[in-house]
């Protein structure tokens, strides 16, 4: 049988009736790029996806993948590619017994949250409970109470791949284990198809507390010191970040800074503990107002992140990782917080200090802070001023940066190679794999600008 009628109804030509629907829905963010794949497949299976990429390969076509849709660039839509969508591929195959989990790249933490919740076990997914799998565990994975586990790629112990052949494998520690390596932090560089991620799941912690304190502005020197000097000292059970926006507090006086902290301990008295240096903190009364740490029933309670990114609206998102101090970080990082272009656009400031050392895996490259600049608005009319505040601010930030997360588009918007993403080490690595696995260039690599 032809290739083409073995994806029947889930192939879709451009110009056929249901393609701009599907290019349109394979982009979370409500700026859609004008880039038009050549098709899109709708993938239901494994057997799909390996269609796909042998039609890819007949037809000359190189390949790209969407799960969630959440990168900012989409770069899973590319110009002339086959855009296989494998957000369909979301069944969860979970062993209790085992805390061992098989789950589809098209899971969302917000299922996977449901499923394991009652069983007691815990995987740390994205902080935005609509963010899939797939590409949240190939580019890393900064999720909830990473800085206990590391990056939830650590956690990943077999992925199953459609090649560039074609041909579905297995990957793991003893066999194709040069591919294991890949998936675990390649992103939109990795030279395959994942159609299944092996997971080892944790314990569900017993205790999960918040507490927010919102700060005015004014007060950013002396907070972002505070905060700075204490990054390594942090309990690693804390997840914190700060968050300089007018939204979130629905301030009337402009932006804020909302200092959020949850920890996920194993009883009240340790998550106590390692809020006591927020509860305590020598600034509180510049608070503007503060929350007591109180516990939060579940996971599926922590939503507030997905508040500042609802779908629909218009971003451009650039970031740094930083080892800079709080003397040479925060000047250069002034201009941003005081210049926020629209009520929604923010600057979130993370501690990455303080997390397992990584273990050889192509994520190699983490800072001790992180600065994300994200501009959101609703009027296409503003697409190029918008991106170009956070570009702009992000170069301003080279100078103390030492790196960036892919997953925050800094390679699209800056023009940056690969390098940003990767140790010199792991990058050296990287393209001889390509040249095995994916010789002829199948699958598309880092979207570049």
């Amino acid at each position: 049988m032809p290739l083409e009628r073995k994806l029947e109804r889930k192939l879709l030509w451009s110009g056929d009736e249901g393609y701009e629907q599907a290019r349109r829905h394979a982009v979370w963010n409500g700026r859609k790029p004008a880039r038009r794949p050549a098709g899109i497949v709708l993938a239901e299976d494994t057997d799909d996806v390996a269609v796909a990429v042998r039609l890819a390969k007949e037809r000359g076509l190189q390949v790209s993948v969407r799960a969630g849709g959440h990168s900012t660039s989409a770069a899973g839509l590319r110009e002339g590619a086959l855009l296989i969508d494998v957000s369909r591929l979301a069944s969860m195959d979970i062993d209790p017994q085992a805390g061992t989990a098989v789950v589809g790249p098209g899971v969302l933490g917000q299922d996977l949250d449901t499923a394991l919740d009652p069983l007691e076990l815990f995987f740390p997914h994205g902080h935005c409970s609509t963010v899939a799998v797939g590409g949240f565990l190939l580019g890393g994975g900064l999720g909830w109470n990473w800085r206990a586990y590391g990056p939830g790629c650590v956690l990943v112990r077999a992925v199953d791949v459609v090649t560039a052949d074609g041909e579905v494998v297995r990957a793991d520690e003893s066999q194709n284990s040069d591919l294991y390596w890949a998936a675990r932090g390649a992103g939109p560089g990795f030279f395959g198809v994942v159609t299944a991620f092996h997971l080892e799941l944790q314990s569900r912690p017993a205790v999960i507390k918040a507490t927010a304190h919102n700060y005015p502005l004014a007060a950013r020197g002396e907070l972002f010191g505070w905060l700075h000097g204490i990054r390594h000292e942090m309990s690693p059970i804390v997840d914190p970040s700060l968050c300089i926006t007018q939204h979130v507090a629905r301030s009337p006086d402009g932006p804020t800074m909302l200092l959020g902290l949850f920890a996920f301990a194993d009883s009240e008295r340790e998550a106590d503990e390692a809020l006591a240096p927020f509860t305590n903190a020598p600034l509180r009364e510049k608070a503007i107002w503060h929350i007591d740490p109180a516990a939060v029933g579940s996971m599926q309670d922590l939503t507030g992140v997905d508040d500042l990114y609802p779908a629909g609206l218009r971003y451009a998102h650039d970031n740094i990782m930083s080892n800079a101090s709080a003397s040479a970080l925060v000047p250069v990082l002034d201009a941003a917080l005081t210049s926020l272009p629209t009520p929604r656009s923010h600057v979130n400031w993370l501690n990455l200090a303080g997390s397992p050392e990584l273990p050889d895996m192509a994520f190699s490259l983490l800072g001790d802070t992180m600065v994300e600049l994200v501009t959101v608005w609703d009027d296409p009319s503003r697409d190029t001023d918008m991106q170009a505040w956070a570009t702009d601010h992000a170069r301003r930030l080279e100078p103390v940066a030492m790196g960036s997360q892919m997953s925050a588009d800094s390679m699209a918007s800056r023009g940056l190679g690969p390098d940003a993403y990767f140790s010199a080490d792991a990058l050296s690595r990287l393209e001889p794999l390509r040249d095995h696995w994916d010789p002829d260039r199948r699958f598309v690599s880092f979207l570049l600008g």
